[in-house]
């Protein structure tokens, strides 16, 4: 079955780092939850080999309101070049679907 359902994943230095932003999202109805799972990154950034310690967040969010959820990322994130990736939802247990849905406002 096809949802309207999204995961957002983007990445920040630490917690405290991505409250401010979490809560923004949040606040403005873009996403209707976010989870925060520290991770350890590996990448090359300007020719540089770089391993940090990340907290990676996930969005929980309506596919229509990407762009507007990509935007605020954008404008919001600390970083150059931010992770935003968005992941469709398959499918999923109808009532915690449905209260994405309440959670987030209507384009």
């Amino acid at each position: 079955m096809m949802s309207d359902y999204a995961i957002v994943l983007t990445t920040f230095t630490s917690s405290e780092q991505a409250k401010p932003i979490i809560d923004e999202i949040i606040k403005s109805k873009l996403a209707a939850c976010a989870q925060e799972i520290n991770i350890k990154s590996h990448y090359v950034w300007n020719e540089e080999y770089c391993h940090d310690n990340e907290v990676l967040v996930l969005f929980k969010t309506r596919k229509t309101l990407y762009g507007e959820l990509e935007k605020k990322l954008k404008e919001l994130h600390p970083y150059e070049t931010p992770e935003i990736i968005m992941l469709d939802i398959s499918d999923g247990y109808l009532g915690y679907l449905t209260w994405i849905n309440k959670q987030t406002k209507e384009l």
